[in-house]
């Protein structure tokens, strides 16, 4: 059995290496890791990480379609598209929610990314093909419910065959010319493949969508900050804050300083600002096509281009031909000039006395350019000037990108964006102020439904109370009143020693762990557990409730305090966080040691590793835990999850539980606990 185990794990470890190399290949980033994290809902990576979660572990081939994915991400220009400028500037142009705009971005790189690596990994991205395929059942229903038009233009630009119809969804019910439009951004968009035609297309198609928002209705949402139903950008993106590509590109280009920018970031902001002023439609991008088509990879003109070039040349040479013809013909008829200008002259009054019948028959004025005809003729000047800069960029991101795909190719690494480290930091906070998805069994119900079980404990950590204040069973101490019979007996009358008892006070911590794979049974079971265990000490002990949880920062909820009562409308909050799935354990458990006394005592609940953004892991928990080891003692229980790491934590200090029986938690922590009390209290 232990050869298997070692067998398994030993090709697990040869599948993470396989996907690390892939990611390394299409990221550029030779520091690139990835890092399975429970039951997160999203794949999604900050730079540094690609996150997955553990259900891929045994699907490889899912798994290569995400990571490749994910790291093109990084690699193909998404991290330099200039995204705080560019949500900031769509926002106030077309006067949309800042949220829709930024899912709307998502969308447009996920189909830019997902046509490279048709292209450049073919294999790569049928594999991510068919996983969605997998979830199409599932995505179909929500995209009926939700009335979801991103998720269904993302649908239609990967060519899926139930989407490549005009959908009418809700308020989007799109006419055929914006559909049509739709179209042509998505010709737009796989044709050129680099940063600036995300950001072109971005723009057209918020031009397309934004009469499909009432004017109120997109104010007042950017007021509230809460979010259309409307803008769920596709089927793998997570719905919880710092959990998903986007927030980290949208991190990464707020701490991005300037000597870290690329050649892609630059060309990305020259043309944000270029934009700012200029409404693209539809129509422009045959103009963007048309100019990106002279140009050929090599960089020579294409025969669409000679040909106008040629034509260009032949009237100029045509011109100064005709120059030279006039002069020569001009000498030689220099007499004849002299006659015509005296019949000019004799006709003159006659032409005036025609011009004031023709001015009482007609009005000249009408015959004259209009002033409009000037505006007009001008802007259209102004407009062919702006495409041209705008396809200029367009091919200057062109060339970087495929300067970036040949590095990539070649198997060299670029430098990758800044990574946003920093010191992570705890944030304490009450379970009243937190938002939670607390488990509906409330502690009212939990001790009906076990009050057998309670009242039974609660009788047996009855006899451990201190109920005397003075030992008289002594061998030694202070002699009292009784000394008498101590010497008449030869001090074999014990009850003459007194021992004034100092009076013990247990207090106990208890810290659990309520990260994203707690969801569920687990969740209820440490809920049970605790109210079974409070309500058997609650005389004997003072307890502190801690939840803890994070993201790329440890968040620690305070349930109760050592000496405050059970608020249970703030128990009956208990459950996991709204928005915070992972789990610090070193960094909790360490920032909670800080606040308790010398003999108090820590148990934690927890169901597997530490895992959370930015990398954290068995191996950042292990030295906090042991520093807080050698002063507190600590025990755990562990729900459903064994192996080495609980040793590399909490040496021999553990205790395995299962979720299968909901009570198997409480009554282990119990019995534990009854032995803990009796050897404080000894």
């Amino acid at each position: 059995m232990t050869e298997l185990i070692d067998l398994f794990e030993r090709d697990f470890t040869s599948d993470v290496l396989a996907l690390t190399n892939i990611g390394k290949r299409i990221s550029g980033n030779k520091d690139i890791m990835i890092q399975y994290i429970g039951n997160i809902p999203a794949v999604y990576t900050d730079c540094k990480f690609i996150y997955l979660p553990n259900k891929f572990k045994e699907d490889i081939k899912a798994a290569q379609g995400l990571v490749a994915h994910e790291s093109g991400h990084i690699g193909y220009g998404s991290f330099e598209l200039g995204l705080i400028k560019l949500i900031d500037g769509l926002a106030k142009k077309y006067k949309l929610p800042p949220l829709f705009i930024k899912n709307l971005i998502n969308v447009v790189e996920d189909v830019r990314i997902n046509g490279i690596n048709d292209k450049k990994f073919p294999g790569f991205y049928r594999n991510l093909r068919e996983l969605t395929c997998k979830m199409l059942p599932r995505i179909k229903s929500s995209n009926k419910s939700n009335n979801d038009i991103l998720l269904y233009i993302n649908l239609y630009m990967e060519d899926f065959d139930e989407f490549q119809k005009k959908p009418s969804l809700g308020m989007f019910n799109l006419s055929e010319k914006d559909w049509k439009g739709i179209l042509k951004v998505k010709k737009f968009l796989l044709k050129s493949l680099n940063p600036s035609a995300s950001i072109i297309s971005c723009d057209v198609l918020c031009n397309i969508l934004k009469k499909y928002f009432p004017e109120k209705n997109s104010s007042s949402t950017q007021k509230r900050g809460n979010p259309n139903p409307n803008i769920k950008p596709n089927p793998n993106m997570n719905p919880h804050p710092q959990m998903n590509t986007i927030n980290y590109m949208e991190i990464n280009a707020r701490n991005k300083k300037k000597k870290e920018k690329t050649d892609l970031d630059k060309i990305s902001e020259n043309l944000i600002e270029k934009l700012k002023n200029t409404k693209l439609c539809p129509e422009d991008l045959y103009d963007l096509e048309d100019l990106t088509e002279e140009l050929n990879p090599n960089g020579e003109k294409s025969s669409k281009g000679k040909y106008k070039n040629q034509n260009k040349g032949k009237k100029k040479k045509n011109g100064k031909g005709d120059e030279k013809i006039d002069k020569e013909h001009g000498k030689s008829n220099k007499s004849e000039d002299l006659k015509e200008s005296n019949k000019k002259i004799k006709n003159s009054s006659q032409d005036d006395e025609l011009n004031d019948l023709i001015k009482k028959k007609f009005n000249l004025d009408d015959l004259k350019p209009k002033k409009e005809d000037h505006i007009s003729i001008n802007n259209e000047r102004k407009k062919d000037k702006f495409i041209k800069e705008i396809r200029k960029l367009v091919k200057n991101a062109d060339d970087a990108m495929k300067e970036r795909l040949l590095i990539l190719g070649g198997g060299k690494y670029f430098i990758s964006p800044s990574k946003c480290e920093r010191e992570r930091k705890v944030i304490d906070v009450t379970i009243e102020s937190q938002k939670m998805c607390p488990d509906t069994m409330t502690y009212v119900q939990i001790k009906a439904k076990y009050h057998g079980i309670i009242k039974k404990m609660k009788s047996i950590f009855a006899d451990l109370k201190n109920k005397a204040a003075v030992d008289t069973f002594q061998k030694k101490g202070r002699l009292n009143n009784k000394f008498i019979k101590a010497i008449t007996s030869d001090y074999q009358f014990k009850q003459c020693f007194t021992r004034k008892i100092i009076k013990k006070e247990l207090r106990l911590l208890l810290i659990v762990d309520i990260s994203g794979s707690m969801k569920g049974v687990k969740i209820r079971a440490a809920k049970i557990a605790m109210v079974m265990l409070y309500e058997a000490l609650e005389d004997l002990a003072k307890i502190r409730i801690v939840l803890f949880t994070g993201g790329y920062d440890a968040l620690n909820i305070l349930v109760k305090d050592f000496n405050e009562p059970l608020k249970l409308n703030y128990f009956d909050k208990f459950g996991f966080h709204y928005t915070s799935r992972q789990n610090l354990d070193g960094i909790s458990i360490k920032h909670e040691s800080e606040r308790l006394e010398k003999k108090d005592i820590i148990i934690v609940v927890s169901d597997g590793q530490p895992s959370a953004n930015g990398g954290y892991s068995l191996f950042d928990a292990i030295p906090d835990i042991h520093d807080v080891r050698k002063r507190f003692k600590i025990f755990a229980f562990s729900i459903d999850s064994q192996g080495e790491y609980l040793n590399k934590m909490y040496g021999k200090d553990w205790i395995l539980t299962s979720s299968r029986n909901e009570l198997e938690l409480g009554n282990k922590m119990l019995k534990f606990c009854q032995i803990i009390v009796k050897e404080f209290y000894r």
